[in-house]
């Protein structure tokens, strides 16, 4: 079903430094790709109906591509658009650090989840991007390395930027619920360099799957949804698991539906 725009993926991101572009298509098989940015490509459903589309980020992030996600956000709270699985597919080298976290921060208002497809990359700030999905998931590579400033004029207080930019990264990876070792981990990496995250460091800085606040809302919506105690409805969950469901009934971009099965109380 995401064929066609996997593709896409794999053709955009070899093109390293061109400009990120928040791209939708509709969910029918052989639809356009549209873009965020261009006016005429957006939506106008008639008497209310509601377009479902796939949505990818390719490329390098620039400040300009926070308009275009601002434009998707307001199409999905308007109930003009219902994105595809919930789901934002991300794939690129970086890009501008404020602009990634800005978008982060959307993706998470709207409790979006985000995905890196097999075949794809999400490097340096299109992690920071990646951070802001509610639930996350990667098939790829994560890389960081530590932010640094674009420019190399000297200026009496570029010190202290940096120490604030320091801090402003500590601030949004304690505000996404990631532990303070993540930060630790990007802040190690000096800014020429690359650290690829492995399958162990991905699950211990939460970076696939869910963060434990949010794990513990699910957790409490599932309980109040069965109508039993939080103790109760985490020992249903652990016999899930026991019997052979995801490890995590909460940590799939979906919940799935061998989950809810399994969760429900025997009678």
């Amino acid at each position: 079903m995401f064929t066609r725009y996997l593709l896409l993926a794999a053709l955009a991101l070899p093109c390293f430094g061109l400009r990120a572009e928040l791209v939708f298509q509709a969910a029918e098989a052989g639809s356009p790709i549209r873009k965020y940015s261009n006016p005429a490509d957006i939506p106008n459903p008639r008497g209310g109906d509601t377009e479902e589309v796939r949505v990818m980020f390719a490329g390098d992030i620039t400040p300009a591509d926070v308009a275009s996600a601002k434009v998707m956000v307001g199409l999905v709270k308007s109930g003009r658009q219902k994105l595809l699985g919930n789901t934002v597919w991300l794939a690129g080298n970086g890009g501008d650090y404020e602009a990634s976290i800005k978008l982060g921060r959307m993706l998470r208002e709207l409790g979006a989840y985000t995905m890196v497809a097999k075949s794809d990359q999400c490097m340096s700030a299109c992690v920071f991007a990646f951070m802001g999905g509610e639930r996350r998931a990667v098939e790829g590579r994560l890389g960081v390395h530590r932010p640094y400033f674009p420019i190399a004029q000297d200026f009496p207080d570029r010190q202290q930027r940096f120490r604030n930019l320091q801090k402003s990264l500590r601030a949004y990876i304690d505000e996404m619920d990631f532990p303070d070792s993540f930060y630790e981990t990007v802040m190690a990496v000096p800014p020429e360099a690359m650290h690829i995250i492995t399958a162990a460091e991905m699950k211990r800085f939460y970076l696939v799957g869910i963060s434990p606040s949010s794990e513990d809302l699910a957790d409490a919506a599932g309980a109040r949804r069965l109508g039993v105690t939080m103790h109760e409805y985490l020992q249903l969950k652990a016999k899930a698991v026991a019997s052979g469901a995801p490890s995590s009934c909460n940590s799939a971009l979906s919940i799935n539906v061998v989950c809810s099965a399994a969760l429900e109380p025997s009678k």
